[in-house]
């Protein structure tokens, strides 16, 4: 008789270990279920949290005008600018003009870049030379400026007393689009990314005005 109430007592206990596992849950998996719902709580802010970076960023990186520009980049500098832009306009008219696809590489936009190689294999392919000379520089404006998604864009004119030669195969001129000595107005467009550590602006447009 002892032994069978021993059985019953080791039975009923089972039946309430197992009873309270079912109710309560075991510690792991207690655990577990903790541990994975502030994770899933972290990952939704986490995503919240760069959706409204990014948009702070993207409004606080446009403007129009060259004050807009100067606020939005304190390293800009109009002086600076301004003179850099002049070294760069002969570099530039030479490197095209010489052929220099090294050179216009380093100076110019990958857009603008293919537009002078293209010009520059057609030129080589019809036995054309082209030669340029900027006589004077009388005057450098910085007309406009604009950030958009912080890409600063700024409008430069150049006014410039300048010789173009080009010859055909046969080293014959070819006037229409030759001059010596005349007065010009070239329209630039300057671009660098404003967030970039690189301080170096790259040309993407031109439109030459010559002037009566």
């Amino acid at each position: 008789m002892p032994f069978i109430d021993i059985l019953i007592f080791a039975v009923i206990a089972i039946f309430l270990i197992f009873r309270l596992r079912s109710i309560l849950g075991t510690k792991e998996g207690f655990e577990k279920s903790e541990n994975r719902t502030p994770t899933e709580s972290t990952k939704d802010n986490v995503i919240d949290f760069k959706g409204k970076s990014s948009d702070t960023v993207s409004e606080s990186l446009n403007g129009s005008g060259i004050q807009e520009l100067g606020k939005l980049d304190p390293t800009f500098k109009e002086d600076e600018f301004l003179s850099g832009a002049k070294a760069a306009f002969p570099l530039i008219l030479n490197s095209f003009s010489d052929g220099d696809l090294g050179s216009l590489r380093r100076f110019v936009g990958f857009d603008l870049y293919e537009e002078f190689s293209n010009a520059i294999h057609q030129r080589d392919a019809a036995g054309e030379k082209l030669k340029i000379e900027i006589e004077k520089i009388n005057d450098i404006q910085l007309l406009d400026a604009e950030v958009s998604n912080g890409i600063a864009s700024v409008t430069v004119k150049f006014n410039s007393v300048q010789t173009r030669l080009l010859t055909d195969a046969n080293d014959i001129e070819i006037e229409d689009d030759s001059m010596s000595n005349e007065s010009v107005d070239d329209i630039w467009v300057f671009e660098r990314d404003i967030k970039s550590k690189d301080p170096n602006w790259k040309l993407v447009e031109t439109g030459t005005t010559e002037l009566d």
